[in-house]
């Protein structure tokens, strides 16, 4: 199932991610995030789009997902901080208006909206069911209850049907405000010297945990109900401080209880709990000790940003900077007065004009303002008298630094336009370009499981129509070749059974991490996918463990279980249900070809000598090519062991049936040029030893065969 969800990455986003990827759902996301972000989607996530709610790429993206479920978590969202009420329920009332409609727009099915049970604050009757009318006064509850009048409006089940979830207040996110009691009263007992609490006020609370597994419960429903009311448990504020105490320990701030009547909550008349099989997984003391955790890291990892500039500071240091450099124009124009370079050049008309070009037109005037100043100031000191040219002196320098000041405000207006427009189409271009490689992502994986003709149905009967062989140990051999081939992994072994024994034996591997798990295996009840062998259905590692194969599936004999295939896979892109489905049809089809080799050998009566199964000699010969062909490809490994024609004819049945009590019932009893050879599938050299010295004790004389 494809599963869009819409809310910012919290502890219970995550939570959420995590138990959905373990049901291996394709998780998308839309994080809220109103500023470009290039950075890789978060473990478990499909994919990832960092777009504002508001965006219009929204509709883009969920056209594009085309998810079976839109998970919106409204009230639950780390997002909306709510410090601005004003500014944050308009932004949170269009955020989900834009997502509810462009999700109906998008032909998306199902919607699961999280509100909140405090919908119901004020409301004075006994009891509150699906059906009691909503009454609250605050800023918060009042737009959550415009959200729901909302989407009962969109509902249209079997077009778009939308069920909403009723949370009590939900606490152990690091992210919250200031609404949650759990946090707030935490946060005061640890960081304050005083904390305030109602005495005897009474809320319904839940941990994030439980939160979440309630909503996985509610998604995995079939048929969804319209509203799910989640009771929570009721404490009062002492309860929570007194739990808070406990676990924040080594503090003792002042405590301000206020006496208040105690007024008990409405009971909740909800099934919810009874249909979907809730029970709370933490307790108080347990939810707020994982929440004092995650609040001592985020202290430890707190960096306070830089503050913005002050206004003041803003504008005092370059109006100092300007008097500075009046003050040093002024001494230059004193000491260099009487000079020819004094004569040629205006110094206070080369301030005024540098004020301007680097501060803009007001600072140019201030600067006018102090050269008038000046000017006038040299004209009484020396004694002169005010002229015309001393007139038009001043004029030329105000004239000159106002022009030059307009042209630098100008041009810099110009140029902040200019880069607020480059910074949109940047923008654009990186929400296009994020929808583009989002698009190409999903569009290469579904091309390469549904239309590329490499693992087209086609292909899969006719790779596997290469194991059409009447020997059912060359079946074995090419279905390693076939699987990897199919499944684009390198790492496969297959094991085989033996007899009646529940165990396993090594028959085939291509890589030496295929061998890892040991040449034999114990198929009983502790055995890691006994309940998969069982029910006949594919193994997955859920965990990802990585000594157990990735894949595993049973290939049957009957009701016999025959052999098992194994695979392993570091590419988490290959841990899906497609690969097991895959497998599971694979497994199938190599079944039908050991059944059908099976079949054939067993006709062959004259393939063994009259009354034993000891292959003649022609036949042997092909079983013994296959086995050196795949110790040539580096799947197996094998020894075979030669006894005298002669002993055997001496003994008899006698010899024959000692023989066959010190092999293994995998190995192979053949003729070769009048003696008698052991095939000793998956041994080696050293291992072949101690059969060796196992039949010397039993008194038979064999020897290593080439």
């Amino acid at each position: 199932m494809k599963v869009l969800i819409c809310g910012e990455y919290g502890i219970y986003c995550k939570e959420l991610i995590s138990r959905l990827k373990k049901e291996n759902h394709d998780i998308f996301v839309i994080t809220g995030s109103e500023k470009p972000r290039r950075e890789k989607p978060r473990s478990g996530v499909f994919q990832e789009y960092n777009f504002s709610y508001r965006s219009k790429n929204v509709c883009t993206v969920m056209k594009n997902i085309m998810a079976d479920i839109v998970i919106i978590l409204g009230a639950c969202d780390t997002k909306y901080t709510w410090r601005d009420t004003g500014q944050e329920s308009v932004r949170y009332l269009t955020g989900i208006t834009n997502l509810l409609m462009c999700a109906k727009e998008a032909g998306i099915p199902q919607a699961i909206y999280c509100s909140s049970l405090g919908v119901y604050e004020d409301v004075k009757c006994k009891e509150i069911d699906q059906e009691t009318a909503f009454d609250s006064h605050s800023v918060f509850l009042q737009t959550v209850i415009q959200t729901e009048f909302m989407c009962e409006e969109q509902n249209r089940p079997g077009e778009f049907q939308i069920s909403v979830i009723r949370y009590p207040e939900i606490y152990g996110d690091y992210k919250t405000h200031d609404y949650n009691i759990c946090s707030r009263i935490m946060e005061q007992f640890w960081s304050s010297p005083e904390v305030d609490i109602e005495t005897a006020r009474q809320h319904r609370v839940l941990y994030v945990k439980d939160a979440a597994d309630v909503l996985v419960r509610v998604l995995m429903q079939e048929e969804k109900e319209r509203c799910y009311l989640v009771p929570g448990t009721t404490y009062t504020e002492r309860n929570i401080l007194e739990a808070v105490r406990h676990v924040v320990k080594g503090r003792e701030p002042e405590v301000h209880e206020l006496d208040t009547a105690p007024e008990n909550l409405p009971q909740i008349r909800s099934s919810c709990a009874e249909n979907l099989g809730l029970y709370e997984k933490y307790s108080l003391e347990d939810g707020l000790t994982e929440l004092y955790k995650i609040c001592e890291k985020e202290k430890e990892l707190d960096v306070r940003e830089e503050t913005k500039k002050s206004v003041v500071r803003e504008k005092l240091i370059p109006l100092a900077e300007n008097a500075g450099l009046f003050l040093v124009v002024t001494l230059l124009h004193y000491l260099l007065k009487d000079t020819w370079f004094g004569s040629v050049l205006d110094f206070y008309l080369l301030y005024v004009v540098a004020a301007a070009v680097v501060y803009g037109c007001a600072h140019s005037l201030f600067a006018s303002f102090l050269t008038l100043i000046a000017k006038i100031g040299e004209i009484f000191i020396v004694g002169q008298t005010f002229e015309y040219a001393a007139f038009t002196e001043m004029l030329q320098i105000l004239i000159i630094g106002v022009l030059v000041g307009y042209m630098h405000d100008k041009y810099k207006r110009r140029y902040g336009d200019l880069e607020d427009e480059k910074k949109y189409y940047q923008s654009e271009l990186i929400d296009m370009t994020r929808i583009y490689d989002g698009n190409r992502y999903i569009k290469e994986i579904y091309e390469k499981r549904l239309v590329n003709y490499e693992n087209s149905m086609v292909k899969i009967y006719e790779t596997v129509s290469r194991l059409d062989f009447w020997e059912p140990q060359k079946v074995i051999f090419q279905s390693i070749d076939v699987v990897r081939e199919l499944l684009d992994m390198e790492d496969v072994a297959i094991y085989i059974a033996g007899g009646s024994s529940d165990y396993m034996r090594l028959a085939a591997a291509s890589t030496e991490k295929s061998r890892e798990l040991g040449k034999s295996l114990l198929a009983d009840e502790k055995f890691f996918m006994y309940q998969e062998l069982v029910e006949r259905t594919v193994y997955r590692n859920r965990e990802l463990e990585t000594n157990l194969p990735a894949y595993a599936c049973g290939i049957y004999e009957k009701e016999r279980l025959s052999a098992i295939v194994m695979l392993w896979t570091r590419d988490l892109t290959k841990v899906s249900l497609y690969e097991a489905n895959m497998l599971a049809l694979i497994c199938r089809l190599i079944e039908s070809s050991m059944n059908h080799a099976t079949t054939y050998w067993n006709r062959l009566a004259d393939q063994y000598i009259e009354g034993t199964y000891i292959l003649r000699e022609k036949e042997f010969e092909k079983i013994w090519q296959i086995y050196e062909e795949g110790s040539r490809a580096k799947k197996l490994e094998y020894s075979m062991l030669r006894i005298s024609g002669q002993a055997v004819q001496d003994q008899s049945g006698f010899l024959y049936q000692k023989i066959c009590s010190l092999v293994r019932q995998t190995d192979i009893l053949g003729e070769k040029e009048g003696d008698l050879c052991i095939l000793l599938t998956n041994t080696n050299e050293k291992e072949a030893g101690y059969v060796v010295d196992r039949f010397h004790k039993a008194g038979i004389q064999v020897g290593n065969s080439g």
